[in-house]
């Protein structure tokens, strides 16, 4: 698999159910005081030195001079609400130099974009290439260039299901470790602490390993 020629972290959500902006929720483990979320995911994507690009929905979370902040395809309306993932995918693309894939991270994990990339390796030469555990995780993912004309076009007809969009391209999926399942997606703060507490044990368990 050739390396990504760029990264899109999606942080343009509503987080309703969170009840405040996900990509701001800060994180309290040991190695990381006072990192929100957001930068959580930029620190990791920037060991793959590739581009990397946020897709806020205007919502000005990342103020970094080193990251793109892009438009989605389709504009998000005054109150920030976008036209979905597949519409910041797409717009993520425009920004691409070159052909190749793209790694899309959704900003409601605890799993890096180095972690995401090593594991999306094992996977063939479909256009997407995504990450399944109990459930299938599609914005965890690489999503071709070549693939922008149908994504706008899907997008512009009114469709805005992920999956959906999948089915009528060649996708395929790769297994995630069981200890991964709780750190691929969360929308509530108890399944956020969750997430953290295992991150905060595996870190723990590294260490120990280290050491040994």
């Amino acid at each position: 698999m050739m390396m990504p020629v760029g990264v899109v972290i999606l942080a343009g959500g509503e987080s309703s159910r969170m009840g405040s902006p996900k990509a701001l929720l800060p994180l309290t483990h040991d190695e990381t005081h006072d990192e929100t979320l957001l930068d959580f995911h930029i620190r990791h994507a920037q060991r793959l030195n590739l581009p990397i690009m946020v897709a806020d929905n205007g919502k000005n979370f990342c103020q970094s001079n080193t990251i793109t902040i892009i438009d989605d395809h389709l504009n998000h309306d005054k109150h920030g609400k976008g036209a979905g993932a597949l519409s910041a995918i797409a717009g993520a693309m425009k920004h691409c130099s070159e052909d190749g894939f793209l790694l899309v991270l959704s900003c409601d994990s605890l799993l890096g974009a180095d972690i995401v990339f090593e594991q999306l390796t094992h996977g063939n030469h479909a256009d997407v290439i995504y990450l399944k555990g109990d459930k299938e995780y599609p914005l965890l993912a690489m999503y071709h260039t070549n693939l922008l004309a149908k994504l706008t076009q899907f997008l512009d007809k009114g469709n805005r299901s992920v999956m959906a969009f999948l089915s009528q391209i060649n996708s395929h999926a790769i297994s995630i470790p069981h200890q991964w399942q709780s750190l691929t997606n969360f929308n509530t703060i108890q399944e956020f602490h969750t997430a953290l507490h295992h991150l905060k044990n595996g870190i723990k368990k590294r260490e120990s390993n280290d050491r040994k």
